[in-house]
C-alpha cells in the first residue's frame, strides 16, 4: 500500500524518532514526471473523490515501504498485479515485473528483474533479467516507464528536506534538482 508523501514528511519533520522506528526501510518514492496533455486525447485527467491514490501527483509522490504482503519468503515482488507486494498500476510495468531481496548478513537489498516486458533500469541502465543488482543508500530505479528513487531512511530524511527547500516541482525523482 503507497502512502503519501506530504503526510510521511510531515511527520518526519514533526516527530523524527517515532517515523524512524515506524517505517519499514528503505522506501521507493514515485513521483509523477510533469504533465504532459496527450495530444490524442480531447479532455484532461480528473481525479474522482473517495479513492484510493493509485498515481502520484506532480505535488504527491507515493511512497512505498519495502514490505512483504504476507510473512515469510525471500523476494518481495513488485509489478502491476495485485498480487504482489508493491503494487504499481502503470501499463509498462509487467504483472510481475521485478523483485527486491536482502542479503541476510550484510542487509544489503539488491533489485532481481522478473524478464519483464520493459526492463529494470538501475541509474539509467538495463539490468540483465535474474541477476541481482545491489542497492545501498539511495538509487534511481526505472520498472518500465515508472520512475522511483530507492531511499534508505538516512536518505529520505534528505530527500524531505531538500523537497521542503525546492519550489513545486522541482524536483525529479531521485531528489535532484535538474
Amino acid at each position: 500500500m503507497a502512502l503519501r508523501f506530504s503526510v510521511l514528511a510531515s511527520q518526519l519533520l514533526y516527530d523524527r524518532e517515532t517515523v524512524l522506528r515506524a517505517v519499514s526501510w528503505p522506501v521507493l518514492v514515485w513521483e509523477s514526471p510533469p504533465h504532459r496533455p496527450d495530444p490524442h486525447l480531447g479532455f484532461i485527467d480528473s481525479t474522482v473523490p473517495n479513492t484510493r491514490l493509485r498515481r502520484p501527483t506532480t505535488v504527491e509522490p507515493l511512497v512505498f515501504e519495502l514490505r512483504r504482503r504476507t510473512p515469510g519468503g525471500l523476494d518481495l515482488t513488485l509489478g502491476r498485479g495485485p498480487d504482489n507486494d508493491l503494487v504499481i498500476e502503470d501499463a509498462t510495468v509487467s504483472r510481475t515485473h521485478a523483485f527486491f531481496r536482502q542479503e541476510p548478513h550484510t542487509g544489503t537489498w539488491h533489485v532481481v528483474d522478473a524478464e519483464s516486458h520493459n526492463g529494470t533500469f538501475l541509474a539509467g541502465v538495463i539490468i540483465v533479467p535474474g541477476r541481482p543488482m545491489p542497492l545501498f543508500e539511495r538509487a534511481a530505479l526505472r520498472f518500465g516507464g515508472v520512475e522511483v528513487a530507492f531511499l534508505q531512511a538516512s536518505a529520505f530524511e534528505q530527500y524531505v528536506h531538500a523537497r521542503a527547500m525546492m519550489p513545486r516541482g522541482a524536483l525529479d525523482a531521485r531528489g535532484v534538482s535538474p
